[in-house]
């Protein structure tokens, strides 16, 4: 039976893992290859799995915890492609605050405990804006235990793919990609900007056709990583919003995501990523924030106006859910009133992550 590849594509919240996906798995399917994406989240209800499906690909998702303290689910979810699918190469998106994937993932698989499955080398992909702030001394809301993090999923990869060169210049691509070679000697960079597509055939060279090297596992203080993970509050929630006449959701959105922002910029609690995502029939947005002086960016925008929407909002901050739930629900509503419409069907999870319990860890 031939094996699966399985490819890992790894980086911190809001590094541009889901839009890389969605780049590489058309470039794949261009090329005549079956592609199957498998997502991950400590929540449910996630902009990205809808986002990935409305764009044509097969996904299944774990929920409830990293794929690390759900092996089995995420192995399980991987034959199931394997086997509805017969896909080429499976690409897996692992929960943006996650690391140690050596010990408690490849590792495992690699020791043949799964048996259809050979794990392509790691990505880890890298917003040129979080390496400035995170690892050159920048100015950072973040508490140094998600710096740490962040530095732990860097050294670990295989591959380290320099995302959103399209907002940096010649000069600052060079100098970010010395800085990464310089520390973190014996791993591949490589530069890309997974919305416009540069760089993603590089990328697809170095991942397909290629088996992940055995290497040691990471050295890890596994209370900072707890620590680290604790400090980011998660708000997920679902609403359907509804006007009696026609309205331009894009607008609507933009404003909601600005209204959070604010409300957040004030309490100085620091936006890892804030994702909104809204489906009127076959139409339908996504747009995201990666930090709380950025701009809004929308991966795509719907283009008709409607009357009702259902509406996804998944947002990882660092804050407590008792300060993130009611900034981003009085948000909503604020939102909801200003442009007239009424809300219904809201359901919304918020909680910070549980210390981190990998079903295996080998060395």
């Amino acid at each position: 039976m031939k094996k699966t590849d399985l490819c890992i594509i790894g980086g911190f919240l809001g590094a541009g893992k889901t839009t890389s996906i969605l780049s590489i798995a058309k470039r794949l399917a261009d090329s005549g290859k079956k592609v199957g994406i498998v997502t991950n989240d400590q929540g449910s209800e996630l902009v990205d799995t809808n986002f990935l499906i409305k764009s044509g690909l097969q996904v299944l998702e774990v929920t409830g915890g990293c794929f690390c303290c759900n092996f089995d689910e995420f192995t399980d979810k991987v034959n199931k492609l394997s086997e509805t699918l017969k896909p080429d190469i499976v690409l897996a998106e692992p929960v943006g605050s996650c690391t140690d994937l050596i010990a408690t993932i490849f590792k495992p698989i690699q020791a043949d405990f799964v048996k259809n499955f050979v794990m392509s080398p790691l990505s880890v992909i890298a917003d040129p804006k979080r390496i400035k702030k995170l690892m050159m001394g920048k100015d950072s809301l973040f508490p140094s235990e998600i710096n740490y993090l962040f530095k732990k999923q860097l050294e670990e990869a295989d591959i380290i793919v320099l995302n959103k060169i399209d907002l940096l210049t010649r000069d600052e691509i060079s100098e970010i990609k010395k800085f990464l070679k310089h520390e973190f000697k014996g791993t591949e960079v490589i530069a890309a900007s997974a919305k416009y597509g540069t760089g993603i055939d590089d990328w697809v060279s170095l991942i397909t056709g290629r088996i992940a090297p055995k290497k040691e596992s990471l050295k890890i203080d596994y209370e900072t990583y707890a620590a680290a993970e604790s400090f980011l509050g998660w708000f997920n929630s679902t609403a359907v919003i509804s006007s009696d006449s026609p309205l331009d959701m894009n607008k609507l959105m933009d404003h909601l995501i600005g209204c959070i922002k604010e409300k957040l910029l004030n309490a100085k609690c620091e936006i890892a990523h804030l994702k909104i995502y809204a489906i009127s029939g076959d139409d339908f947005a996504k747009a995201s924030l990666t930090g709380l002086y950025d701009d809004t960016d929308f991966n795509k925008k719907m283009e008709s106006a409607a009357s009702s929407a259902n509406i996804i909002i998944n947002a990882r901050v660092s804050a407590s859910p008792e300060i993130l739930k009611p900034i981003i629900l009085e948000s909503l509503k604020s939102t909801a009133a200003i442009f007239g419409t009424a809300l219904s069907d809201i359901e919304i999870q918020c909680f910070k992550p549980s210390r981190p319990k990998p079903k295996y860890r080998m060395q």
